[in-house]
């Protein structure tokens, strides 16, 4: 193999599988590996994940009906054990089809010879990813993971989009629990690792932000000795993550000793940009203008500037990838609407500190116009949920916020430290969800309002748009 989609035979092999149909097509190739029917293409080969709320296997007839070249399933269900072998899918039988699809994932990996970055952190990933992709993307052939497939999913399906000429993998990189970054690192095989930050995210998993910070660490660990880790010098376990990187580190940030660095930061056009120094570790500065808001996006910015860097990127390539970067949907999205409404799209996922760092972007973008902030619960923050969510409120009066609409039962808190921090009774309403937030938006926005949105995945909250247009 050279990176190229494998064998029928290959994948069967590749994960120990059995081919029920379609032996004597075991030397062609899928198109391609899909485990949603929704998306699935014409030949590609269709992976029966069985999850939480849906089971792949009860879509089998759809993918055939859309042109599936192959089905890769753990069970054969009735409704399929009469499929003839001539002019049918192929079908390979497993015991693990999760299994299955990160071992053929895996297959593809080691027959690319691109340069694989893995990216993780409790905020910030998606963000650096899209910038460090703007920078690559300039010159070389670049596969970055989709929106946020960072999990045991979706990491195999970014490697699985590895082809011949890919030149370098961009691999964002979650972690619910202990060892699961060291699981995919095993899948990705990274040589340059970065890590933007250690903050408060899934702490009813990690107990703490030194276990976060452990967790965070299995990337650091599987790095090869000629690696790169790429740490943030601002983040107060910096020295500690530096100590359990096996290979050289680049820092970045605003500390003097960081090596990738940002001074005299500006908020630019109303809010709406954001402007730094950058001083790179090969002695070039210049100002760098971007066109996201945020002054949170300089950290993600310089994240991806040291790791363009340490991989070969000249300053000219990165200045004008950070100054061209799209943010991938629903992450410090501007939209604009009618009468000169602007909302502020941040509702992928919330925990504090990406709280605080939205919010203080709107306070940039709103300094002469009323900001009205839709807020929901935020998840998994464990003990120290009740006291998060009231900082939250307290961090929303600070930036000046005229209106909160508290969203989630979790929310409330947010609702109540709001009113005892000042913020008039009138001015702070609770929600049960995004239908009942949407009806008071609706009645409340005026021209000219600014709108932040944003809470944890489960809540929905990208649900407003669509409701409040």
């Amino acid at each position: 193999m050279s990176g190229a989609m494998p064998t029928f035979g290959d994948i069967a092999r590749a994960c120990s599988g059995i081919i029920l149909r379609g032996k004597g097509r075991a030397g062609r190739r899928p198109a391609g590996i899909s485990t949603d029917t929704r998306s699935l293409r014409r030949g590609e080969l269709f992976v029966a994940l069985k999850g939480e709320r849906h089971d792949g296997h009860d879509f089998l007839r759809q993918a055939l009906d859309k042109g599936a070249s192959g089905l890769l399933l753990s069970a054969m269900p009735a409704s399929l054990a009469g499929l003839p072998d001539a002019g049918s899918a192929v079908i390979i039988k497993v015991s693990d089809t999760l299994r299955a699809l990160q071992e053929v994932s895996m297959l593809v990996r080691q027959g690319s010879a691109c340069v694989a970055i893995g990216i993780t952190g409790s905020c910030g990933k998606t963000t650096t990813k899209d910038f460090l992709h703007s920078i690559l993307g300039r010159r070389h052939s670049v596969v970055a993971s989709l929106k946020s497939h960072n999990n045991e999913v979706g990491v195999p399906l970014t490697l699985l989009r590895l082809r011949p000429d890919t030149e370098f993998a961009l691999v964002e990189m979650g972690s619910r629990g202990p060892g699961h970054l060291s699981e995919l690192a095993r899948l990705v095989k990274p040589s340059l690792g970065v890590i933007t930050n250690i903050g408060r995210a899934h702490l009813k998993t990690f107990g703490d932000l030194r276990g976060v910070m452990r967790a965070k660490g299995e990337l650091l660990r599987a790095l090869p000795p000629e690696g790169t880790a790429v740490l943030n010098a601002d983040d107060a376990f910096f020295r500690e993550l530096r100590a359990l990187s096996p290979c050289p580190v680049i820092s970045f940030g605003t500390a003097e000793h960081a090596e990738v660095r940002a001074a005299d930061i500006r908020s630019e056009a109303g809010g709406a940009g954001v402007s730094f120094v950058l001083s790179l570790r090969g002695g070039d500065v210049r100002r760098v203008r971007m066109s996201m808001p945020g002054r949170h996006m300089v950290s993600d910015a310089l994240a991806a500037a040291a790791a363009a860097e340490a991989v070969g990127a000249d300053p000219d390539e990165i200045e004008g990838g950070l100054m061209n970067a799209v943010a991938t949907e629903w992450r410090m999205e501007m939209v604009r609407m009618g009468r000169e409404i602007t909302v502020l799209n941040d509702s992928y996922n919330a925990n504090p500190e990406s709280m605080r760092a939205a919010l203080e972007a709107m306070r940039d973008m709103a300094r002469t116009t009323r900001a009205i902030a839709v807020l929901g619960d935020m998840a998994e923050l464990g003990e120290i949920s009740e006291e998060a969510h009231r900082e939250v409120g307290r961090m929303a009066v600070d930036c000046g916020i005229d209106i909160i609409i508290a969203v989630g039962r979790r929310a409330r808190s947010i609702a109540r430290a709001a009113r005892e921090s000042g913020l008039p009774k009138g001015s702070v309403f609770t929600t049960a969800g995004v239908d009942e937030a949407a009806a008071i938006l609706r009645a409340i926005m005026e021209p000219g309002d600014v709108v932040l949105i944003k809470g944890s995945r489960f809540m929905g909250m990208e649900k407003l748009l669509d409701l409040v247009a």
